[in-house]
């Protein structure tokens, strides 16, 4: 991952230790599956997987490609959020969201 100054703040030529980055994927289990462990509960969360409980977003860009973050810049409002499950019950938008590829989520 790729951290960068706000605007208006130069960047540094190595702002942070090379040895304490993440990538994408290691910033993204650490936040789901490694905490679900850490709680004893990786059973139920931590996964999209059959018979878990699930909340999660579907965004309109696709965040795994490693243009997303670059872009259009940090805090970019050109991705919307497309639907939101809360326990694999869609709660956003109250409408039916068409239904898409929901096997790369």
């Amino acid at each position: 991952m790729e951290r960068v100054p706000p605007p208006g703040r130069e960047q540094r030529e190595e702002p942070w230790i090379p040895s304490e980055r993440l990538s994408l994927k290691e910033a993204v289990d650490a936040y789901t599956i490694s905490a679900a462990r850490a709680c004893f509960l990786e059973k139920d969360v931590g996964s999209l997987s059959p018979g878990k409980w699930a909340d999660f977003v579907v965004l309109s860009a696709d965040s795994w490609d490693s243009s997303f973050a670059n872009a259009e810049g940090v805090g970019s409002t050109t991705t919307k959020v497309q639907a939101t499950y809360v326990g694999g019950t869609q709660v956003y938008p109250k409408a039916n969201y068409n239904e898409m590829d929901l096997e790369r989520v």
